[in-house]
């Protein structure tokens, strides 16, 4: 059985730029780890909600990262994560990591997204969804910001089965959201506390009696009776109300609009036991809190860190490499690497030369065309690497993956190399 972390996180950031590097490492729980105990994600989750959607910004963002994405990304990519997907509506924001070691066992990665704003015409609010296969099962990440306000009840609960009657998935085994092995739901729910004063709320605050609470909460009561996310589960609220804060303080902001503290943002999950094909599968919440240290919008972000059993035997990547030796400045370099006799490949299949830490398969520094019909070369396909386009920097480590068009994914990865200067011979030829 192997053991499979998850970390997910959802947070609205009110159209703010991001915090600092500190936050953000309080954000993504990058806290040092207690000796011989192992709390390092294989994968993180991370929903954003009211991403600045302005127009300039819109434009801006599809040239290059976003600024959450980039500066994720710096924080992540060092620490061997790499950025396997993402997808965006308007504000909406879902990022997907995955440790480097898991990459290559990654199948069939696809998104999807929901309009719900407006009666379903604009993207203010909605979901975005990010499904794939790992180890052999199947996995789906939700981020969605569903309608605002108290009397929105039951605009919530439709936008939810709008969701998952609409999000469909080809050329996989699970066809919808809830056919998958797992799926995690996040997000800014927006559901709020209902039938008590903004006064007896902050009075069982005040007692610290948030069970009180909890039987006046909308998605509570709408999933007992079976309206929306009802097949879900969710951790104990043992922590504050993360909605409506005054920016830059856990100080709650009742004035003006008088909107009463509530639990908008929250975390799911569901387990899809009723699949014959796997008896064994297992989902343990270790915790669930809100992150009470980043203090920068009117909401706190909240988290939960997963366990997932995987018992599989899909631990073979696809693609094979020969490990890498002897690469030199100045000459033409040798790439080896097997293809696993039932992958599918593409003429559009290629191979690149990455630096390590790098921050997603298009991060690359080169590429060459990989062999077309790789699988029926016996000993192995050959590529050569040709001096001109390879770095010069020789002090950072180098590795080498196989891209494929056909699953937008890298299906297997060398181990890290070095390039080596070339010889002073060489270097006499380059100069006469």
């Amino acid at each position: 059985m192997r053991n499979f972390r998850v970390y997910a996180c959802t947070w609205n950031v009110a159209t703010l730029d991001p915090p600092s590097p500190e936050l953000l490492r309080e954000l993504l729980h990058c806290q040092e780890e207690e000796e011989g105990e192992e709390k390092e994600p294989d994968l993180y989750a991370l929903g954003f909600q009211e991403v600045s959607a302005k127009p300039h910004h819109f434009v801006r963002d599809v040239v290059v990262d976003d600024p959450y994405t980039d500066c994720i990304c710096k924080q992540l990519s060092p620490k061997g994560y790499i950025k396997i997907r993402d997808i965006r509506l308007q504000g909406l924001l879902l990022l997907v990591f995955v440790k480097l070691q898991h990459v290559p066992f990654l199948r069939n990665i696809q998104t999807n997204y929901t309009r719900t704003g407006l009666g379903g015409l604009w993207g203010n609010k909605g979901a975005v969804t990010v499904r794939f296969g790992l180890y052999g099962y199947s996995v789906c990440l939700v981020n969605c910001h569903l309608e605002a306000h108290l009397e929105g009840w039951k605009l919530r609960d439709r936008d939810y089965s709008t969701i998952i009657r609409d999000q469909v998935f080809e050329n996989c085994r699970a066809k919808t959201i809830l056919n998958h092995d797992y799926v995690i739901w996040l997000g800014d729910l927006n559901y709020r506390i209902s039938d008590i004063s903004i006064e007896d709320v902050k009075d069982v605050l005040n007692r610290n009696e948030l069970h009180i609470l909890k039987f006046k909460d909308q998605l509570f009561l709408s999933q007992e009776a079976c309206d929306a996310f009802h097949d879900f589960s969710e951790g104990d609220l043992n922590f504050p109300p993360t909605y409506k804060l005054n920016p830059g303080t856990n100080e709650y902001n009742v004035s003006g609009k008088q909107r009463k503290p509530a639990w908008c943002d929250r975390i799911l999950w569901k387990v899809n036991k009723d699949r014959i094909r796997h008896v064994d599968l297992n989902m343990e919440l270790v915790t669930y809190n809100s992150i009470q240290k980043v203090q920068w919008s009117d909401h706190l972000p909240v988290y939960a860190d997963f366990i997932l059993g995987l018992k599989s035997t899909d631990t073979k990547p696809l693609i094979k490499f020969h490990s890498v030796k002897d690469w030199k400045q100045y000459q033409e370099n040798e790439c080896i690497y097997m293809v696993d006799i039932d992958t599918s490949t593409s003429a559009w299949d290629w191979i690149a030369l990455y630096k390590v830490g790098f921050r997603h398969p298009k991060d690359y520094i080169t590429y060459v065309w990989a062999i077309k019909d790789g699988e029926n070369m016996e000993h192995g396909c050959h590529v050569v690497f040709e001096p001109v386009y390879l770095p010069t920097d020789l002090t950072s480590r180098y590795m080498l993956g196989y891209y494929s068009s056909l699953s937008d994914n890298l299906l297997g990865l060398s181990k890290p190399f070095q390039i080596f200067p070339a010889s002073p011979t060489r270097n006499m030829d380059l100069m006469t």
